[in-house]
């Protein structure tokens, strides 16, 4: 490790990014939000890496914002196994001179940076940047977050599978996005977020506090 590798820990520790704090009463179509989704050599945070992450905004109106505002591959500086590479399709060769997660974190960390975080099984990917920040010496803070899946569970309708494409279909929602890309999977679960914070306004339940309460109300 270099004195400038050193330094950069130094820093990245000393920077601790603020918690986002939000009012309960926040209406979700003024709430800024990211839908995010990251492709990994496995699901284990504890010693898988990422391979792929993007992000795709959610502006005033609950409007999806095209292109990602993010979309990178990273080089997890470890093999990728040729199971995750079947998923996926990011081997080896096409990470080769992309830059790390450490390299690229600051980028992620402004993608995120006042935000509420979306995903579907959003807790993954989270445990997975994590993960990779305490590798590489940087400071964490979970942002506040919504689960697509918990969302479809506590309204009732994550019923059989819960696939993003099926539950996209369940309410009408014609897919946009290459599954298992990062930037198709994040476009998706930012679509089943507006689906799902559409049906919680016309509840009377879209706020940010409400959309919090439906991830643990009863599933039917």
């Amino acid at each position: 490790m270099t004195i400038a590798d050193l330094f950069a820990r130094y820093l990245g520790r000393s920077r601790s990014p603020a918690r986002l704090r939000v009012a309960a009463h926040t209406p979700l179509d003024r709430l800024p939000m990211v839908a995010i989704d990251c492709e990994t050599t496995g699901l284990d945070a504890r010693r898988d890496r990422i391979v792929s992450i993007a992000a795709v905004g959610i502006e005033t109106g609950l409007r999806v914002v095209d292109p990602p505002t993010l979309d990178l591959l990273i080089d997890p500086r470890i093999p990728i196994p040729a199971r995750a590479a079947a998923v996926h399709g990011i081997d080896d060769a096409r990470v080769a001179g992309a830059p790390t997660l450490a390299e690229a974190y600051d980028r992620i960390l402004a993608a995120l940076a006042g935000r509420v975080v979306v995903g579907h099984h959003v807790s993954f990917d989270l445990a997975m940047l994590a993960a990779e920040a305490r590798r590489s010496g940087r400071a964490w803070q979970e942002p506040p977050c919504f689960d697509t899946v918990e969302l479809m569970g506590g309204l009732g309708l994550a019923t059989g599978t819960i696939d993003l494409v099926d539950m996209l279909a369940r309410l009408g929602v014609e897919p946009r996005g290459v599954r298992h890309s990062a930037a198709g999977d994040a476009r998706m679960a930012a679509d089943l977020f507006v689906a799902l914070a559409r049906k919680l306004i016309g509840q009377g339940r879209g706020t940010f506090g409400g959309a919090i309460a439906a991830h643990s109300a009863p599933r039917r």
